[in-house]
């Protein structure tokens, strides 16, 4: 008898739920709707807090192999993702206008949130390329061949830096700018051996190492300051720049 009186009382709650649920449905069906409509909105916040897509390959793959971590290393912090190369071309009736056109330009570039630092030319005619060319000189010093290190540390004795220091001196009282020049961007003399192989395997001497020899095309490239360089993030900065590329075509 207790366990028919329990089989009864469960039925008769059974039959109250459905029959709530089913008034419910029939009768409020507004109130149905609107708590679908939360539930879906809750489940996409859920997602949308939650779900983190990762466009980085090397993110799949095992991180506990050092091959998988050198990889890593090697695409974050020696790979120039953030630079970007913009060419401007002319024929050869139009060289005067595109020398005119390509300072405007190149302001225009620096002016865009987007935009770091634009390279137009040799480093050595900004003050940030200056700076950037010190900065490296130490490290590229250790790069020298043994016997050009060895020649480049004896710059250092006293009596070298001294000697040095005087015949700087007077090519100043001379008139000569060059020394003034040397002395502000090479005080010590240990750069401009630091750079001496760099110079000799690129255009860094040449007057407009980035123009073309017949003067018909200038190279531009720019650093971005886009904070990451997922996929999502390279598509947002490339639709900015191909408004960039509009404007400019336009004006």
């Amino acid at each position: 008898m207790a366990s028919s009186g329990w089989f009864v009382l469960n039925g008769a709650l059974f039959m109250r739920i459905s029959d709530f649920i089913a008034q419910t449905i029939t009768q409020r069906r507004a109130l149905v709707w609107c708590g679908v409509a939360v539930l879906i909105v809750v489940c996409i916040a859920i997602l949308a807090m939650t779900l983190r897509l990762d466009s980085e390959v090397f993110n799949v793959l095992p991180g506990r192999f050092s091959s998988v971590q050198g990889l890593k290393i090697y695409d974050h912090d020696f790979e120039q993702t953030r630079e970007l190369t913009f060419a401007l071309r002319c024929t050869p009736n139009d060289v005067d206008k595109l020398d005119e056109f390509a300072p405007v330009f190149v302001e225009h570039l620096r002016q865009q949130p987007w935009c770091a630092r634009v390279l137009a030319g040799s480093p050595m005619a900004t003050p940030d390329g200056i700076r950037d060319l010190q900065s490296i000189a130490v490290p590229l010093l250790l790069n020298l061949e043994p016997h050009v290190f060895d020649d480049t540390m004896l710059i250092l004795q006293p009596g070298k830096i001294r000697d040095r220091l005087h015949r700087l001196r007077l090519e100043i009282e001379a008139g000569s700018p060059r020394p003034q020049f040397e002395l502000s961007f090479d005080p010590l003399g240990l750069i401009a051996p630091a750079l001496k192989p760099f110079a000799e395997s690129t255009a860094i001497e040449h007057q407009q190492p980035l123009t073309s020899p017949d003067r018909t095309m200038r190279v531009f490239l720019v650093v971005t300051n886009q904070a990451s360089v997922s996929a999502f993030e390279c598509q947002r900065l490339m639709r900015r720049v191909n408004v960039f590329r509009k404007t400019a075509g336009e004006g």
